[in-house]
């Protein structure tokens, strides 16, 4: 589970948040994992499901999934086996739940067409991998910490669990 530790007064608030990678490429997965594991302040409780199908049934909490978290942020990526990105996201943001909660995709695509059509299918976020590793490290970097530090995500359906 993602942990952000920040001081209000008298009281330390711990937000906790699980991200779920969709992302077929192990080698990028790691790579996002040390990247993200970086940011300071933060733990996460980073999952990663390698294909569309797997990654549905998780979401929709099906079969071998039936008590998987929900996902704080999804990230996910267009190109995958079985189901792809573009149809994985037009699925969930159709869903009560999966609308509300942001979806990054995180791809090698920076063909216009495909970027017009994701966020026309509401994604969040449009990131391009590159194949230059410190500038990869430098964007899930600044990615990481806009949606866990500056970013406010909603409360709802224990989005995010606060304790004390």
């Amino acid at each position: 589970m993602s942990i952000m530790t920040f001081d209000t007064g008298n009281t330390i608030m711990t937000k906790r948040f699980t991200v779920l990678s969709i992302e077929d490429n192990k080698a990028d997965f790691t790579f996002l994992k040390k990247a993200l594991n970086k940011i300071p302040d933060i733990e996460l409780n980073l999952i990663n499901i390698d294909n569309g199908q797997n990654a549905l049934d998780f979401l929709y909490k099906k079969g071998e999934y039936i008590s998987a978290p929900t996902p704080n942020i999804i990230i996910l990526d267009i190109n995958l086996p079985s189901i792809n990105g573009k149809e994985i996201l037009r699925d969930l943001k159709k869903h009560k739940l999966y609308k509300t909660i942001p979806i990054i995709i995180f791809t090698t695509s920076s063909d216009q067409e495909d970027i017009k059509e994701m966020y026309n299918l509401h994604a969040n976020s449009y990131i391009t991998k590159t194949f230059n590793i410190k500038e990869l490290y430098e964007k899930i970097g600044i990615m990481g910490k806009y949606w866990f530090k500056t970013n406010k995500l909603p409360d709802n359906n224990n989005f995010c669990s606060e304790q004390q």
